[in-house]
């Protein structure tokens, strides 16, 4: 029987927020640790503190020498090359003359940060050391020291320009020298003319430059050095922010990878993600019972609503599906095959709730549980310990003197496990069971041991209508849920979806197979002649002999 539910098509959102609640304490873990090593970080590093000191650089008045208006401000000062000159080996070679400790011009650098506020003629040396006063010395050093840097720099364009021009002068007065004096020629007295003139220019240039060198102010300090008050690292604060920023992320990192390897299921979203189909009961809030289980529910309780929606399901792709022919006979009874994934009882958990939901629709359900750990159902719908499915496959009794109606629930029968200590032979007749069966309820519901335990539920699901995968969140791996889902569609059973239930405790051990009961001894004393007799006195509709097989019980329909 197909399903029209659509499974997921791919990772939404709300599978990411699943996946941090189920991984929530790997994500808390993660921000504690970066707190624990931020803190740690903070205290164990050496502080470090910074002095800064504001310098304003003026002009030199030798734009057209030194370039100083090429620069990426408007202003006259190129601060990009005066940065640069603040890195030099020259100014942080003399600057380390005046630090303590004798540090060379590379360690001075590495200390030193040059910052330009926007739309200023302003440099903001930045200096850091150990100590508050090896700082601030440093910062008044760099800053001594890259003005004097400066200076000397520029009157020594000065002077190189003040001698180039004297020499220039020095020729025009020689060449003039040579010219004799009175001459009456035209051309020597207007050579000489020229050559006052320019000794003239020349004298006009050397002034002003002899003041300027005189006057030449490379920049100042607007703001000396300051004693720092406090460690401008490590910051506490910004450490514990940038801890727990790496701590999550270390944390949601781990989250994903250890829920992409864990092979379990942790919640519906992983359960519909994994399998591709769609969870058609989640019955995994935990119970009010100490062991978790869900309990007998009902229409009052949410997740009995959510059991009447799925039978309500089941129902009308029942009447779509139309009656089902075995051996050319119509049998309208439709059997479903509800096993675990993991041993215990969620198999029984999910099969008793589903099969009273139907019940409770006015279907008439028969539950029959093929679980060798039948306490699980007897104590759910109140049943005591009986006769059931074993005797039946055993000994060759009839279904109907043997089930069971439990209290509250007048369209449900059960059928118990039977025996204790006595596993069931489904294995060679799993068939004959279902056909035995299916005509004796509109819903026949098997619940089986868990598929890794036994292969009683694929020897069912063979011939079963419906496939239903019960997934204990927690418990249950990955690849069993999917060699379930594989498994019925190679036997082409219908697998609609699944069923989640809570982590319930840890089970016991299947109950030791114990060999089949001899036969009962008024069919040990029957003779073969006997045995003929009662065939030809009763024909085809006598029930024969019973047998240690399922095939016995399947001739007793």
């Amino acid at each position: 029987m197909a399903t029209d539910v659509p499974g997921p098509s791919g990772p939404e959102l709300k599978e990411y927020t699943a996946l941090l609640r189920r991984r929530r304490r790997l994500v808390v873990a993660g921000v504690l640790g970066g707190l624990v090593l931020a803190g740690a970080g903070a205290f164990a590093v050496p502080s470090t503190y910074t002095s800064v000191t504001a310098v304003q650089v003026h002009p030199t008045g030798m734009a057209e020498f030194t370039g100083e208006r090429s620069g990426r401000l408007t202003g006259d000062v190129n601060l990009d090359s005066e940065a640069q000159v603040v890195l030099s080996d020259r100014v942080a070679g003399a600057a380390a003359e005046e630090i303590p400790g004798s540090p060379s011009a590379e360690d001075v650098r590495e200390h030193v940060d040059v910052t330009v506020p926007p739309n200023s003629n302003i440099m903001e040396l930045h200096y850091s050391a150990r100590s508050p006063e090896t700082a601030r010395t440093g910062a008044a050093a760099l800053a001594d020291a890259y003005l004097e840097q400066r200076g000397t720099q520029v009157r020594n364009l000065i002077d190189g320009h003040l001698e180039t021009l004297r020499a220039e002068q020095q020729e025009r007065y020689d060449a003039l020298s040579e010219t004799a004096p009175g001459d009456s020629n035209a051309g020597e007295s207007a050579r000489a003319d020229a050559l006052r003139q320019e000794i003239g220019d020349l004298g006009n240039m050397i002034g002003p430059l002899g003041a300027l060198r005189e006057t030449v102010s490379p920049g100042q300090v607007l703001t000396p050095a300051d004693l720092p008050a406090s460690a401008s690292s490590p910051i506490p604060a910004l450490w514990i922010v940038a801890g727990a920023a790496l701590g999550l992320l270390a944390g949601l990192l781990t989250a994903v990878v250890r829920d992409r390897l864990d092979p379990r299921l942790r919640d519906t979203e992983d359960t519909a993600r994994i399998a591709g189909l769609p969870v058609l009961l989640d019955l995994s809030t935990p119970g009010t019972d100490p062991d978790r289980t869900p309990g007998l529910l009902t229409e009052a309780d949410p997740d009995g609503r959510r059991a009447d929606e799925l039978a309500h399901l089941i129902r009308a792709r029942a009447s779509v599906g139309g009656a089902s022919v075995v051996d050319g006979v119509s049998a309208s009874g439709q059997v479903i095959v509800v096993t675990g994934t993991t041993p215990g009882r969620s198999g029984i958990a999910a099969a008793v709730n589903l099969a009273a939901a139907l019940a409770r629709g006015g279907s008439d359900t028969l539950l029959v549980c093929a679980d060798p750990r039948a306490d699980s159902m007897n104590a759910l719908l109140g049943l005591d310990e009986g006769p059931g499915l074993a005797e039946i496959l055993v000994d060759g009794e009839n279904p109907d003197d043997l089930v069971v109606r439990p209290s509250g629930l007048p369209r449900l029968r059960a059928l118990r496990y039977g025996r204790p200590g006595v596993t069931a032979p489904f294995q060679g007749g799993a068939a004959e069971l279902v056909d035995l069966l299916r005509p004796r309820a509109e819903f026949v519901v098997i619940v089986t041991a868990s598929a890794g335990e036994r292969a009683d539920a694929h020897a069912l699901a063979a011939h079963a209508d419906l496939l239903l995968p019960v997934v204990e969140l927690g418990r249950s791996r990955r690849e069993v849920l999917n060699e379930l889902i594989t498994a019925g569609s190679r036997f082409g059973v219908a697998v609609p979806g699944s069923i989640t239930v809570p982590r319930q405790p840890a089970p016991a051990p299947l109950p030791e197979s114990v060999p089949s009961a001899p036969p009962r001894p008024a069919e040990a004393d029957t003779s073969e002649a006997e045995a003929e007799k009662d065939e030809e006195t009763n024909g085809s509709d006598s029930t024969p002999s019973v047998g240690a097989g399922a095939a016995s019980a399947g001739s007793r329909r």
